[in-house]
């Protein structure tokens, strides 16, 4: 069983700990390979918003560096842990880099077979945080999320130990989730996001080549599973009303 940790914060501090810790717990539970990735000391080159990667395909992207072996890492892992300090209630400019980095995989989703958990540390905002973090590795299955105040003064017993008992149950949900794996039947809110970017990228074979290819050969989702119909139907409705509200802003082709 393999986890990977990206790190988003500019040093080793609070956020390392609070994932030293749910490594130790996950170590508990089973034999783990666990991998840190620490943001501040890879070559991961500030993103240019060409957008090559989203409309052409991301091993176009004009960055030379080491994202593609991030990447590879990641799809490799069973589990993903992404951490970041929140800096005015959003991430760190380390993790923002990663996210757009990444943005084609919310295009063309293959983070499948990933279970993903998230951990924001720091003063208020940790929500906001937790929910950036949530809209980086398209597909990836969310199975929790930590928040855990860590400021400048010190915490009170009580609150050290709920912490100690939330860190121990996210790696315990983790765990489960990498343990049991299978490829789930797609929630409403997903069946909605395919169909709507399956009916963009067919009028867009020109603008984005490759989301037109991408979904030119799937059908009823991302991956081959058991889709329930009447969800199906009223996520074609949302996605029809969705598309034709594009319409009107923008030329297909």
């Amino acid at each position: 069983m393999k986890v990977i940790a990206i790190m988003g914060s500019p040093h080793k501090g609070r956020g390392f700990e609070i994932v030293q810790k749910i490594e130790a717990e996950l170590c508990r539970l089973d034999e783990v390979e666990f991998t840190y990735v620490f943001l501040k000391d890879v070559n991961l080159k500030a993103c240019q918003g060409c957008f090559v990667c989203i409309g052409k395909g991301e091993q176009l992207c004009p960055l030379k560096d080491e994202k593609n072996n991030i990447e590879a890492e990641i799809l490799s892992a069973d589990g993903v842990i992404l951490s970041t300090p929140g800096y005015a209630m959003n991430v760190s400019a380390l993790m923002k880099n990663f996210i757009d980095r990444f943005a084609h995989s919310l295009h063309r989703p293959k983070f499948f077979n990933q279970s993903l958990l998230l951990v924001a540390n720091g003063g208020s905002g940790l929500s906001k945080v937790n929910s950036s973090l949530g809209m980086t590795l398209g597909g990836s299955n969310k199975v929790g999320e930590l928040k855990i105040t860590t400021t400048p003064w010190e915490a009170t017993a009580d609150y050290q130990n709920r912490v100690e008992k939330d860190i121990a149950k996210a790696a315990q949900i983790l765990y489960r989730s990498m343990k049991n794996k299978k490829l789930a039947p797609p929630s409403l809110g997903n069946l909605i996001w395919f169909q709507i970017f399956k009916k963009m990228a067919s009028l867009s074979e020109q603008n984005l080549p490759a989301d037109y290819e991408y979904y030119r050969t799937r059908t009823d989702y991302f991956y081959s599973t058991r889709v329930n119909p009447i969800k199906n139907g009223v996520a074609g409705i949302i996605a029809n009303i969705g598309v034709a509200t594009m319409k009107k802003q923008v030329k297909f082709k």
